[in-house]
This record gives structure tokens, sequence and C-alpha cells, in this order.
């Protein structure tokens, strides 16, 4: 362990950066790792605040440089104030899944049983646990997400009742349900073409992509499971592929969904569906 000014760490991270990004993205890079690593302010850099640096830090500097997610490198993203642990097991929390939870909150009631599939670094369930009264649970196929979705449980005190559950297969489980939740994959693997490398190179592709010739898998699954384990009145909400809200709403109603609404997000594209049996 050794001490550094954060002005100096600052200005070690953002020159390190300058092959991959523009000055002011390194800049933008250096202040998140700072915060998340340090709980440093842009206040505490102008100040020269001394920081605590470990021997990992050249290790996880030589990440940065590969350009590596800061929030991987570092170990933890904010989602709704709170700081959450991620690792490369986890997709990073969008701010888009922020808004899925402010525009869910309204609806779960405290006697409700809620279930999160895919719950990936446990944002969302987590979250629930710790926002409502409601009995929330958590599904994901992938060890390493749960893992870290049951880390992130113990570190804000949140009753979450994970299960390594691959949704095609639900027909062999047993519960109902009052609200489903669920972020699944609904990028193209045609899509790829136009992402960032950092996203592409390090983001698990389990949850990130569907294949082009059929985008609404997961939604088909979710729907034809939530149609037959949600309690009546009970809802099914999702985030979506901008490209696919009305064939995603217009699905469910296929299905048998007699109230379905589809939501823009703070940018105005298609991004939420809402089903109610």
């Amino acid at each position: 362990m050794s001490r550094i000014s954060s002005k100096e760490l600052f200005g070690q991270i953002s020159n390190s950066l300058l092959h991959l990004y523009t000055e002011n993205e390194a800049k933008s890079i250096a202040y998140r790792c700072l915060d998340l690593g340090w709980d440093c302010s842009a206040t505490d850099v102008l100040l020269a605040k001394y920081l605590e640096i470990s021997e990992e830090w050249e290790a996880k500097l030589g990440r940065l440089q590969t350009g590596e997610p800061l929030q991987y490198v570092m170990g933890f993203e904010f989602f709704r104030d709170r700081k959450f642990m991620v690792s490369p097991a986890t997709l990073i929390p969008r701010p888009e899944t922020e808004e899925l939870m402010t525009k869910i909150l309204p609806l779960i009631e405290k006697h409700h049983r809620v279930l999160d599939v895919g719950t990936g670094s446990g944002c969302i369930a987590v979250s629930l646990g710790i926002e409502t009264d409601a009995a929330i649970f958590a599904w994901d196929i992938s060890e390493g997400a749960l893992n870290i979705a049951k880390k992130n449980a113990n570190l804000f005190g949140a009753q979450v009742g994970f299960q390594c559950q691959d949704i095609f297969e639900w027909e062999q489980t047993t519960d109902t349900w009052d609200f489903i939740i669920s972020n699944p994959p609904y990028v193209l693997d045609h899509e790829k073409n136009a992402m960032s490398p950092n996203v592409l190179d390090f983001e698990p592709h389990l949850a990130l992509f569907v294949p082009d010739h059929d985008p609404l898998k997961f939604y088909l699954t979710l729907g034809n499971f939530a149609w037959s384990r949600l309690n009546p009145g009970g809802w099914l909400a999702v985030e979506i592929n901008r490209a696919y809200g009305p064939e995603t709403q217009n699905l469910f109603g296929q299905i048998g969904f007699s109230t379905t609404k589809l939501h823009q997000d703070f940018n105005g594209n298609d991004r939420f569906v809402w089903a109610q049996k």
C-alpha cells in the first residue's frame, strides 16, 4: 500500500488512455475510476487529496489501457445511487434499466411475489429487495453472474431468493408470481458492427446477443412463461430492443395478455413493454 495525490493519480490514468480515447473521454474515465475506487470527487482532485493505492493498481491500470471497461477494472458501477459489484460475468448496469426500475416500482405491492429473470449483477432484484416489502426472487443461467448478485445482496442486506435457471426450461419449474421483470438479451448479431470495442470485446455475449433470424426469441419464451405462471392481474415488464417495440407488444397480445403498453426511454426510444394478465 502506498500514498499518492488524487491529482497525480488522475493525471496518471487520463494520460495513459490517450492512445485509446479523446482527451475528454480519458479525463471522464479517470474521474469515474477515482469515484468508484476511492469515493474521490472532482473537488478532491482539485484539492489533491491523498489516496491509498494497493499493489494491484498497476495491473488495473494495465487493464484500462487495453480498453477494458472501467467498471470491470474497478469492480463496481452505480445503480440507483448504490455501488454494485460487477464482473466480466455480468452486464454493466445501464441508465435505461434504472428507468425500468423507476417505472415498475409503483406497481409492486407488499404481498407480491416478484421474479427477475436474467438478473446479472442483481441490480434490479437487490434494489427491489431494498426498496419494497415484496418477496423478491431472481434467476440467471450463469453461475458467475449469480455469485456476483449474491454478493450484492449480502452487501446491501437485501433478501433475494437466487436460483440458477434457464428461462427456456421454465416448464420444469412450479412457482407462480405477481410480477415478472426481465432485461433479456436483445442485441442482434448484425448490430455488433456498430458497437464499441469495450462492449463487444469484454461484456458477456450470453447476456447481450440474439440471432438475426429470431430477434424475439426471449420475449416469446418470457411471454409464454408469464402467461402460464403469473397470478391473475399480474404484470410482465421487459426491456427491449428499440427496433422491435410494436412487434414485442403485439407478440404479448397474441399470447393472450389483455393489456399491453409500450413505453419510451428518456431518449424517446421504444424501450419497455408491459403486459398484464
